[in-house]
């Protein structure tokens, strides 16, 4: 069941300018072409983390390392309550919010006064894992795209938020739902899922026809019947029905050249060998980034980072599409990370491992990664031989990096990414105690860490080189970087900082009202440049980690969008 709520023009126009009651109306909209992704105008936030290849950067330049101190609170906005990771959306001074418990709101960019909004009810048999969580929206032609905590995919007309289609994509029953929000090109809507442990389900990636929400193609994120002998037999002979979970947990990234998407994968369930039954097994295509012909869904090639996972060591990423010198040569470009924290790139056409670089002080899930190859050997040692027993993991369950974005500045040529000092101490146990096959409650600081939790690192894309780091005491969340110099994130606890690309050094800082979790973005609207983040309610893993900082008391509660912008002296 579906509710929607269109304000009516006479009430707009008593909260907001004439031309937002044409924004209202709608005539001015502009349909979001192919060519307006691939090359978005620099003003707009059109796409998830931007560009479609996951950049996170804005080359805005108005707010700079000069002037950056003087960001004053420009407007803010309530959101629903709830888990808080969302990234708005912005194009021609509209903004496309969604919230906790699918609610999306269309808001003047500049005020934050409403123009339209779409409420759906959660149904009450509804199982999926997401807990309503809403990471993004895609923006495509003349709809905006939102899948749904029940399993839905949903075209909204981007001029009313009135539905133009709703198609039901899988069994919210089943504990599957929409965390990660599409993105959209070439007539096609690519949406990923989440699975929770709940069911028998087993996660996919789909593809969409965007007039009519028709599915074209879905691949699976564990080997099946389509899939070779040797794939399926990294299971090692458990049976197809018992392959469950594999969520994908983050938008993936599409390169409308290569008519390619890169899309990365999380752990199946139970974690364990030993709950599984499977010793040595790899479990393809876990843990993994995946190119897909964005054409039939088609794998044309995959990396697995962690070959054989034990304890949730999801690589959920937005993968980096770049092109970059790398050893005298221009290369085209996809970076991903995941929980143990290493930064990836590979050749996004073959998948030629082209560098990596390990950015926590100190990590046992490898006992070695090739430099010249990138073949992985893993560290055999921490591998649970028996119920019972206790293993030390760094990093743990929480990462390293596990749903924060990195981003990507093209004047730097760096990559920057929060990850998380924490190891996890695992309990194994039998499937009658804990379903997951292991109890993660526990944590500890990661050895070299000095008892800080948060990292804000950056590495040289080119040579995977570490520029700098910021360490903290408080984790640290989602990464903005700008035309202007600069790099934008929030912590745990509740501040959002602006540091100097080039060196780290904290130019300008505010306290915000809670945990600083969503996805922060920069856009402008009539020539003034904006920096929008949300903070607020936490999450699971918010609250998880802060147990290594319990003397923090970090407020919760009530979820706000604020956005800044540069004020007077």
């Amino acid at each position: 069941m579906k509710r929607l709520l269109v304000i009516a023009p006479w009430i707009v126009a008593l909260v907001a300018t004439a031309s937002l009651l044409t924004y209202a109306q709608g005539p001015r909209f502009t349909p979001v072409t192919d060519e307006a992704l691939r090359s978005p105008n620099a003003a707009d936030w059109p796409a998830w983390r931007r560009d479609r290849a996951g950049t996170g950067y804005s080359p805005l330049d108005q707010i700079n390392r000069g002037n950056v101190r003087r960001l004053r609170l420009a407007w803010a906005s309530t959101l629903e309550p709830g888990s808080l990771e969302p990234e708005p959306l912005v194009y021609n001074g509209v903004m496309y919010l969604p919230h906790p418990g699918d609610v999306v709101q269309a808001l003047d960019a500049r005020t934050g006064a409403p123009i339209w909004e779409y409420r759906r009810e959660r149904p009450k048999d509804a199982r999926g894992g997401g807990l309503g969580v809403s990471r993004n929206l895609a923006l495509y032609q003349d709809k905006v795209f939102v899948g749904t905590s029940d399993a839905h995919l949903v075209a909204l007309d981007a001029r009313t938020g009135r539905p133009v289609w709703d198609v039901a994509v899988a069994d919210s029953r089943q504990g599957i739902s929409y965390t990660a929000g599409p993105i959209a090109g070439d007539g096609r809507v690519f949406a990923s899922l989440t699975c929770g442990g709940n069911g028998p389900a087993r996660c996919f990636l789909a593809a969409h026809d965007a007039a009519t929400g028709k599915e074209l193609w879905r691949r699976e994120t564990v080997a099946g019947p389509t899939d070779s002998p040797e794939v399926n037999a990294t299971w090692k002979g458990l049976a197809y029905e018992r392959r469950i979970k594999a969520s994908m947990w983050m938008t993936g990234s599409y390169d409308p050249d290569l008519k390619m998407v890169y899309w990365t994968t999380g752990s199946a369930f139970p974690y364990t060998e030993l709950a599984k039954g499977t010793p040595g097994s790899s479990n393809l295509y876990t843990q993994s980034i995946l190119a897909l012909k964005a054409e039939t869904g088609e794998i044309a090639w995959y990396k697995q980072m962690v070959p054989r996972d034990n304890f949730d060591l999801d690589h959920a990423d937005n993968p980096i599409l770049a092109d970059v010198m790398i050893r005298g040569t221009r290369r085209q470009v996809v970076y991903t990370m995941g929980k143990p924290s290493v930064l990836w790139a590979f050749d996004r056409r073959t998948g030629e491992h082209l560098l990596h670089r390990l950015v926590v002080p100190s990590q046992n899930i490898y006992k070695q990664i090739d430099e010249k190859t990138g073949a992985i050997t893993m560290n055999e040692e921490i591998i649970p031989k028996a119920v019972g027993t206790f293993q030390l993991v760094c990093p743990g369950m929480r990462g390293g990096k596990i749903f924060q974005s990195k981003a990507f500045n093209p004047r730097t040529d760096a990559v920057y990414s929060a990850v998380s000092l924490a190891c996890s101490n695992f309990e194994i146990l039998p499937l009658d105690k804990s379903a997951s096959g292991f109890n993660w409650d526990r944590m500890e600081p990661m050895p070299g860490s000095n008892g800080n939790v948060g990292r804000l690192v950056a590495v040289r894309a080119s040579t995977g080189e570490i520029l700098w780091t910021y360490d903290q005491r408080v984790a640290i969340g989602s990464v903005l970087t700008t035309g202007g110099g600069l790099v934008f994130a929030g912590d745990f606890h509740r501040y959002f900082r602006a540091f100097d690309a080039e060196n780290g050094k904290v130019l300008w800082e505010i306290p915000l009202n809670g945990p600083v979790e969503g996805y922060p973005i920069s856009y402008a609207v009539d020539g003034r440049q904006y920096v929008a983040v949300s903070a607020g309610g936490g999450s699971v893993g918010q609250r998880h980690l802060s147990q290594l900082y319990a003397d923090l008391k970090t407020p919760t509660g009530s979820n706000v969008l604020m956005v800044f912008a540069l004020g007077e002296e």
